[in-house]
């Protein structure tokens, strides 16, 4: 990636050299010497294997810190978004990626572009979506392999044409790929990147509450009173995250019900919204939330949508988190 950066520079006219200086070296994972105009500017280069979530911006804080020490911080992946580079500019970071597009701001320098480029709008191509597309999608993460289109389909609770249909179109987005008459491999790294991307969120109808005790309590207490109205519930959030990978004791309670008269049942403080509760009890239109689960734990929602409401919940520890739980899924 270092080589697609040095070819920016030169593209818009600005000379520059890697340094080769084991001290500065050593605290970036490169060093650009920059000159223009007689002046010279030198960025100390923060190397991504994928570009981070708008949301993850904060956890970068510490190396950006880093290598403001050495010099201007410049964070270089594979393909950065438009809103992922609107969210590092206003992090202070410079940035680009390896089809071109950047936003490199320092004394004397300004690179701004974004290149509309083939390439870049092929791995933009969207999920497909609509009846079981996320269970299929979900299922594709955790599986990696389909072996039969027909047992993959029950597992996933959706039809076998369903599955032939999504397979299809991830396969046109090169997120799949067919090595034999019934055997189709994910991408999974790709594959989940894209469902975090593009994911529009379980919607449906929330409930929010105060509680007092904590909240692996809470949640476990919701999911006993689902399983005497004999509804699905499932853990995610905080709690879902801290049984997948313990990372910090969790603050809040997330939720989801297949059935609405469950929040009557709840001896909870009702809350006016969000920002008075530490609870949420949604009914999602998206079912898949319910179907799709933990392969391990039936209480807890699947990894994805822990990732999700991590990310959707916010701050630096659940980014983390997020980030924690990814790479275990894809190492399982």
């Amino acid at each position: 990636m270092l080589m697609e950066l040095m070819q920016l520079f030169d593209s818009v006219g600005i000379a520059g050299t890697l340094s080769s200086d084991a001290h500065t070296t050593a605290h970036a994972d490169g060093v650009l010497d920059a000159e223009v105009d007689d002046m010279r500017v030198r960025f100390a280069v923060e190397v991504q294997s994928r570009a981070p979530y708008p949301g993850e911006t904060r956890r970068l804080e510490p190396q950006r810190d880093r290598l403001a020490t050495v010099g201007v911080p410049l964070l270089v992946a594979p393909l950065i978004t438009e809103s992922t580079g609107r969210a590092l500019t206003e992090a202070q970071w410079s940035w680009a990626d390896t089809h071109g597009n950047a936003d490199v701001r320092a004394r004397g320098i300004r690179i701004s572009r974004r290149i509309p480029s083939r390439s870049v709008r092929k791995q933009r191509r969207g999920l497909p979506t609509g009846s079981g597309s996320w269970s299929i999608i979900r299922s594709l993460i955790s599986e990696g392999v389909v072996e039969g289109e027909t047992k993959f389909a029950e597992r996933a609770g959706v039809s076998q044409p369903r599955v032939s249909q999504v397979l299809s179109a991830l396969l046109a987005a090169e997120l799949v790929e067919r090595q034999g008459r019934s055997r189709w491999a994910a991408d999974r790294p790709a594959l989940l990147d894209a469902l975090l991307r593009d994911y529009a969120g379980a919607r449906g109808f929330t409930s929010w509450f105060y509680s007092l005790d904590p909240p692996q309590q809470t949640c476990d207490r919701i999911v006993a009173a689902a399983e005497s109205l004999r509804a699905d519930a499932v853990i995610s959030g905080d709690v879902a995250a801290d049984r997948l990978v313990p990372w910090r004791v969790p603050t809040h309670s997330t939720v989801y019900a297949g059935d609405h008269r469950l929040a009557a049942h709840l001896e909870m403080i009702p809350a006016q919204g969000p920002d008075d509760a530490n609870v949420e009890l949604i009914v999602p239109a998206d079912t898949s939330v319910l179907r799709i689960r933990h392969d391990g734990d039936p209480t807890l929602a699947h990894p994805t949508q822990v990732i999700l409401d991590l990310q959707r919940l916010g701050g630096t520890d659940r980014h983390e988190a997020a980030e924690g739980i990814r790479e275990w899924l894809l190492a399982r």
